[in-house]
């Protein structure tokens, strides 16, 4: 249940406080909510699509996966909002680091909840979770880059 509504209390709650976070700190105003709001709806769906036994072990590989390109949303708006075009290792750079915190930030989510017994998980799956972010992510780099060549 509580994984339930983080699916829905995760990207509302991005979409409403990373714009006014950027305002408040760096004094731009927001133009376009757009990738936070593509972004959001594939966080959303990615915990309803089923996922794959990796070794014979149930893991939530794409609901990552989905999350590692929700990552790169969530890079994307803030580039666009900071007017900033980083060279590309350096933006491939900051996209692990986003994903990497966002990764360790819900692995550690995980092992609240299964520490309180909120819910039982197991833990063993976590390289594979943070594995599954940052293939998500490169993908979304990738699409991000080529689809920036075609616009030249």
């Amino acid at each position: 249940m509580i994984f339930i509504i983080a699916s829905f209390v995760v990207p509302v709650l991005v979409y409403f406080f990373l714009p006014a976070l950027i305002k408040r700190y760096a004094g731009k105003e927001p133009v376009s909510r757009l990738p936070l709001l593509v972004g959001g709806l594939l966080f959303l769906i990615s915990w309803y699509i089923p996922s794959f036994d990796i070794r014979g072990q149930y893991t939530a590989f794409t609901t990552h996966f989905l999350g590692g390109i929700y990552a790169g949303f969530i890079w994307l708006y803030i580039i666009s909002q900071l007017h900033w075009r980083p060279p590309l290792f350096l933006g491939l750079i900051g996209l692990f680091f986003l994903v990497s915190g966002l990764g360790i930030a819900n692995e550690l989510f995980e092992l609240g909840v299964t520490e309180l017994k909120i819910v039982n998980l197991d833990p063993s799956d976590t390289w594979w979770d943070l594995l599954a972010n940052t293939l998500g992510v490169l993908l979304f780099w990738v699409g991000y880059n080529f689809y920036s060549l075609l616009r030249k």
